[in-house]
């Protein structure tokens, strides 16, 4: 084997290992961003079964209270904000899934980051929808076993829930638009 063979060889060997590299690196990373989708997925979906097993309790525990009671237009109240949250959550946690889903296959790096971003974001959506279903709940506790010295501080919890919902869910949607924007170029 002549010189300029023997380097072509290497040069040749080079640029296939250093591609093999790249691509353990390239995977290394999509793993990362997979992982840490599945991470903000894993706590929402805890939030959202919580929400669900906390929605069982609330059925019975609404039967406890009178239909006459003076607490029950707050009640309904809290029954809608739930209701509505609910659907946000599940939509939200399935919508999070899917993003995660497609990290993996993504054709570049940047679509992955921006995948794992849309599964992040949604997983914060269906986080803070669990949260509001949980103290909308917490307040028909505390009524129907008249708790009302639990009843201010409830309602507190329940404002601030629903704040947050409302600027998560506002930064879900910069997210999408800002993404949506970014590919329709």
């Amino acid at each position: 084997m002549n010189r300029q063979s023997y380097i072509a060889l290497m040069v040749a060997s080079g640029l296939v290992l250093g591609g093999v590299f790249d691509s353990a690196r390239a995977d290394e990373a999509t793993d990362q961003l997979a992982g840490d989708a599945n991470e903000s997925i894993a706590v929402a979906a805890a939030a959202v079964e919580e929400a669900r097993a906390a929605i069982g309790n609330g059925k019975e525990l609404v039967a406890l209270i009178p239909a006459d009671s003076e607490m029950m237009g707050e009640v309904k109240q809290m029954l809608v904000a739930a209701s509505e949250n609910w659907t946000t959550a599940v939509k939200a946690l399935e919508g999070a899934k899917e993003s995660a889903s497609k990290i993996g296959t993504a054709s570049s790096s940047e679509i992955a980051q921006d995948y794992k971003l849309l599964a992040t974001v949604n997983a914060g959506v269906a986080l803070s929808g669990a949260k509001v279903v949980q103290t909308g709940l917490l307040f028909i506790d505390a009524v129907a076993n008249n708790k009302t010295e639990s009843l201010d501080i409830i309602r507190m919890a329940m404002q601030d829930s629903l704040a947050a919902t409302s600027q998560v869910q506002f930064n879900y949607e910069r997210v999408k638009t800002l993404i949506a924007e970014k590919y329709s170029k």
